[in-house]
């Protein structure tokens, strides 16, 4: 089966119109068009990123289906471990976006202090009391 119709099929799964898959990814319609109907190549793996997030399903199988990452490649199998990535940098050092819209510097700050005020709680009682 080609990319194109991997696609196509993912998206009809998840019930989203071209446009609504486009206003969730970030990727014009047009594109996404061109891309089920076979007249563009495989996009790449920035592109495939941002449709991973709008049809909400992992970025490896998007990768997988495009040819960029083996068949057998794990995922979460058991000995496999996933790479631990520190929120706090990441909300910092990258440019985000959240169903197709751009996180500004002031709405990932937002982020990170929810963040915060939410596992504070959780800090505090790990603590020992002063003596």
């Amino acid at each position: 089966m080609y990319f194109y119709e991997q696609l196509r099929d993912l998206r009809k799964e998840k019930g989203f119109t071209i446009r609504e898959l486009a206003d969730r990814s970030g990727v014009s319609a047009a594109y996404i068009s061109q891309l089920e109907n076979g007249n563009r190549g495989v996009p790449s793996p920035e592109v495939l990123m941002k449709l991973s997030e709008g049809l909400h399903i992992p970025y490896t199988e998007l990768m997988k289906a495009a040819g960029y990452l083996e068949p057998g490649t794990p995922e979460s199998k058991e000995g496999y471990t996933k790479p631990r990535v520190n929120l706090r940098r990441f909300l910092q050092e990258n440019d985000l976006s959240f169903d197709g819209m751009d996180l500004s510097e002031e709405d990932k700050e937002w982020i990170e202090r929810m963040l915060t005020a939410l596992f504070w709680r959780e800090k505090q009682k790990g603590k020992k009391p002063d003596s």
